[in-house]
């Protein structure tokens, strides 16, 4: 009776995990707040750099702005995964105080 009830149990974790890898992931966080120091024009270099080369974002019209570490992310991505990960991807560089993620997802 015990091996059914864990054979149940194990069929039931299967389906909820698979579940949950088979839904989209929703980026609802618009701001993250870090802090460092760094130029703004190289920074601003850096990070369009960082998005455009990583072969894991497929961004449009990637833009961003920089003024005193605040950065604001803008165009336009297939899935909230990846607005979130040029989001993550920003957070530990150096200069980043604020990021703004205003990348729309089409």
């Amino acid at each position: 009776m015990s091996r059914l009830k864990l054979t149940i149990a194990l069929v039931s974790f299967c389906c909820l995990f698979l579940f949950a890898c088979a839904t989209k992931v929703s980026a609802t966080t618009n701001m993250v707040v870090v802090s460092s120091l760094a130029t703004q024009p190289n920074l601003q270099q850096s990070i369009t750099h960082t998005l455009r080369t990583n072969p894991n974002l497929a961004l449009s019209d990637i833009r961003v702005q920089v003024k005193n570490g605040e950065v604001d992310l803008y165009g336009k991505a297939q899935t909230g995964f990846e607005r979130a990960l040029a989001q993550k991807f920003l957070e530990n560089m150096d200069g980043v105080k604020i990021i703004r993620n205003k990348i729309d997802i089409i």
